[in-house]
């Protein structure tokens, strides 16, 4: 059984550009985000997403999520695979760690987790996580 580990986080930073090609499909845009984590993770990440918007507003968004910092007390940096949706309301997002991408004393992290929300720049997540043995 892994380690838990949950706080809240913040968006520092958003860049969102349309996809370029194809006009007159549905919405698709690239964006550069940032946040700030805290909790049981003390990390800043940056966002790599494609996003697709439905007419009715919701949309769904795939990416990936560079992660410096601390997470369970162990430093170091990951990458995570996100998908996610939004419902005109909450943003919620599946995270998982990508094998291999855990340096410094995160080398061989494993694990999930999940982050919502509401309509603005704050939210919550909750992981849980494999700690590589002897860090």
């Amino acid at each position: 059984m892994g380690e838990l580990v949950e706080g809240d986080f913040e968006v520092t930073s958003w860049n969102e550009e349309p996809a370029a090609g194809l006009e007159g499909t549905v919405k698709v845009t690239t964006a550069r985000i940032g946040q700030r984590f805290s909790g049981g993770i003390e990390a800043d990440t940056i966002a790599d997403m494609v996003m697709t918007y439905r007419p009715d507003g919701t949309a769904e968004f795939v990416g990936h999520h560079r992660v410096l910092g601390t997470l369970g007390g162990r430093s170091g940096s990951l990458v995570l695979r996100a998908t996610g949706t939004y419902d005109g309301a909450v943003a919620r997002t599946d995270f998982e760690v990508i094998d291999g991408s855990g340096t410094g004393e995160l080398d061989g992290i494993r694990g999930s987790g999940i982050a919502s929300a509401d309509h603005g720049s704050t939210g919550t997540y909750r992981f849980e996580l494999d700690f590589p043995v002897g860090h």
